[in-house]
């Protein structure tokens, strides 16, 4: 009969030792149990560090590494990136610091718009007849810049004003600059029988008009217009808006003359006949924007050939 090895010594121990702390008062049980876990707390702590670090291990060891070539790339596009944001830093800083415009270099051309005031029939008239006191500049009636059935502006070559200039309400047209004195100047309305103007159809869009034909403006003499050229094949409908398309417009910027009103196609006709309601009111002006461009000429600071 074969013998059992197990002893059975510790677990007599252990139950000794049950029995005893349970038949002890509570305070003295309490105060061995505390000695056992302080006792203990050394080994449970070692057991959890032993744990986390067989964990941490683990994940480091289950985790892809990046390869040399892959580190390379991605410390390459770091590197990019750093300077591509210190180049724009610095392109920003140049921005603010340096002026629009360098004073020693102008532009060749500048365009600017002057502002003119409309010069009334009772003004004029009082000017002519002396009513109006000279403050010692020497306006003489003779200096007013007149012409019949042309309105009189109250700024002449003293603010850079030229002959043809074009002149605007806003948006719209209102003609050309005709007549400068040095104090004054005369408005041709783009309703007189000698203007032209360059201009183009356009029928109104959903977000900007939608340009079409172009044809030539041509003033009428009672308060219209007329399109003329404009082919027997383009679509004209009235209410098409009628837009400036050459020197009547500042750069690209088109400007309004007017709206058709009128539309006709005789049978075998090669053009329309179209007719043009201006966009303002000439007879109600009280200010306009005259444009103006001027060269500016380049100073020679060359001292010549021979001092090179």
């Amino acid at each position: 009969m074969v013998r059992s090895t197990t002893s059975w010594k510790p677990l007599t121990a252990c139950l000794v030792i049950g029995l005893v702390l349970a038949s002890v008062p509570g305070e003295i049980a309490e105060t061995i149990r505390s000695r056992v876990v302080d006792v203990a707390r050394p080994g449970q702590q070692a057991v959890l560090d032993t744990a986390q670090r067989l964990a941490a291990w683990r994940s480091w060891a289950q985790t892809p590494r990046t390869d040399d070539r892959e580190r390379r790339e991605l410390d390459a596009a770091r590197l990019e990136i750093r300077r591509l944001r210190l180049a724009n830093s610095r392109l920003t800083q140049e921005t603010t610091d340096t002026p629009s415009e360098d004073p020693q270099h102008p532009p060749l051309v500048t365009t600017d718009l002057v502002t003119v005031r409309v010069l009334g029939q009772e003004t004029i008239q009082a000017w002519q007849a002396g009513r109006i006191l000279d403050r010692g500049r020497g306006l003489s009636a003779e200096s007013l810049v007149v012409e019949p059935g042309h309105t009189t502006l109250d700024v002449g070559r003293n603010r850079g004003l030229a002959r043809g200039q074009p002149a605007y309400a806003g948006r719209r047209v209102a003609g050309r600059i005709s007549r400068v004195g040095r104090w004054t100047s005369t408005l041709q309305p783009l309703t007189d029988t000698r203007f032209r103007g360059l201009a183009r159809l356009a029928r109104p869009g959903r977000d900007q008009p939608v340009f079409s034909t172009r044809g030539m403006l041509e003033g009428t003499g009672d308060g219209f217009c007329r399109l003329t050229l404009v082919p027997a094949t383009a679509a004209v409908a009235i209410g098409d808006v009628v837009y400036t398309d050459g020197r009547d417009q500042p750069d690209a910027w088109p400007m309004v003359y007017g709206t058709v009103v009128q539309a006709e196609l005789s049978d075998g006709a090669p053009h329309w006949d179209i007719r043009i309601r201006p966009a303002i009111d000439l007879g109600e002006l009280k200010q306009l924007d005259v444009l103006t461009r001027r060269f500016h000429r380049p100073q020679a600071n060359s001292q010549g050939v021979l001092a090179q």
